[in-house]
C-alpha cells in the first residue's frame, strides 16, 4: 500500500499527518549475493543512524536491535549471506510515541519535567523536536535516518584520532595521529598532512600488534582557526592510507583546525571568570535554542 500525505508544512496538514508517527513501518531491500568469506575476508552491514525503535532482520533472523537514533552500529554478517540466492534486508521500526510513552509509564518515580511536547520525548532516545516544539510540528520520524552500508573488506581503517598542542609562541603545532585498523592485511599507514593541497607533513608507520599506528608530526608557521569573527577557518586534511606492501587498501581524511582554546576561570568580584580565550584572544561566547529549521533533516 503507498500512503501518500498532504506537505505537513502547509497550514494544518500537519495534524492530518500526525498518524504516521503512530505507526509501524518497515523498510526492506533485497542485497546481491556476496562471494564466500575467504582469506579472512569479512561481510558487515554498517548502520550509521537507526530512527529509533529498530529490529534488523537478515534473511529472516534477528541482527539487531536498537532503541537510540545516535548510536552507529556495526553487524559482522559473514556467515550470515548467503552466496547463492538474493539476501534480504528488513528493518521493523515501532511507533515510537506509544513506544516512549510506554517506557514512561513503567517508570512513576521519575518525575518527568519538560517544557515542549509530549514529555514521553524525555524517555526516548531520539530528536526531541519531532514530538513537537513551541514552534515546530509534531512530526514522529522514523527510517534509517543516516547511510546503511555493506562493507567486505580484509583490512580497514577503524579511526584516525589527531592529538596537538598549539605552543605558547602561536608558532609551532606539535602532535600525534594514532590510527586504528582491523584485519590481518593491515601492513604500515603512509600519513600526509595538507592545506590547500599542499603537503605540510608526511610519514610512514609500521601497524603494530594491536592493529595502532602512530607518527609524531611537527608544523611550523600553522595556519591557525580561529571562531568566526575573530579571523579564518582553515582546515588542515590530515590523511591516512592503509598500505598491504605496495598496495593502498584504503584512505581516509579527517579534516581538524589547529587552534589553543582556554576555559579562562580566574577569582574575581563576584566568585571566578567564565570565558574562553582562543590563541590568545579572549572571545564572547552567546547563543539560543534552536531546533531545525526543516523536521526532515536526512
Amino acid at each position: 500500500m503507498l500512503a501518500r500525505i498532504d506537505d505537513p508544512f502547509l497550514g494544518f496538514n500537519e495534524l492530518q499527518c500526525e498518524w504516521v508517527g503512530q505507526k509501524d513501518w518497515i523498510y526492506r531491500v533485497t542485497l546481491p549475493p556476496t562471494s564466500d568469506s575467504k582469506h579472512r575476508t569479512k561481510h558487515v552491514l554498517a548502520f550509521d543512524g537507526l530512527d529509533t525503535y529498530a529490529m534488523v532482520a537478515l534473511n529472516g533472523h534477528t541482527i539487531l536491535e536498537s532503541d537510540n537514533m545516535w548510536i552507529m552500529h556495526r553487524v559482522d554478517v559473514s556467515d550470515k549471506l548467503s552466496s547463492t540466492d538474493e539476501n534480504t534486508l528488513q528493518i521493523h521500526f515501532k511507533a515510537a510515541l506509544p513506544e516512549s510513552q510506554r517506557i514512561k509509564a513503567a517508570h512513576p518515580e521519575h518525575k518527568w519535567v519538560g517544557f515542549n511536547g509530549d514529555m514521553a520525548r524525555l524517555a526516548a532516545r531520539k530528536a526531541q523536536y519531532h514530538y513537537g516544539w513551541d514552534w515546530g510540528p509534531v512530526l514522529l520520524t522514523c527510517g534509517p535516518w543516516r547511510a546503511i552500508r555493506l562493507e567486505t573488506y580484509q583490512a580497514r581503517v577503524v579511526d584516525v584520532r589527531v592529538d596537538y598542542e598549539v605552543d605558547a609562541s602561536f608558532k609551532k603545532v606539535s602532535g600525534l595521529v594514532t590510527v586504528t585498523t582491523e584485519g590481518a592485511n593491515a601492513k604500515t599507514i603512509d600519513f600526509y598532512v595538507k592545506l590547500d593541497e599542499t603537503e605540510v607533513f608526511k610519514a610512514t608507520a609500521k601497524v603494530g600488534g594491536d592493529g595502532q599506528a602512530t607518527v609524531d608530526f611537527h608544523i611550523d608557521e600553522p595556519k591557525l582557526w580561529y571562531p568566526h569573527g575573530y579571523g579564518d577557518q582553515p582546515l588542515y586534511d590530515v590523511m591516512a592510507t592503509l598500505m598491504s606492501g605496495e598496495e593502498a587498501l584504503q584512505s581516509v581524511t579527517k579534516r581538524t583546525g589547529f587552534r589553543k582554546g582556554e576555559l579562562v576561570q580566574e577569582p574575581d568580584e563576584i566568585g571566578k571568570s567564565f570565558y574562553f580565550r582562543f590563541n590568545g584572544i579572549d572571545v564572547f561566547c552567546g547563543g539560543s535554542d534552536w531546533i531545525p529549521a526543516d523536521s526532515f533533516t536526512p
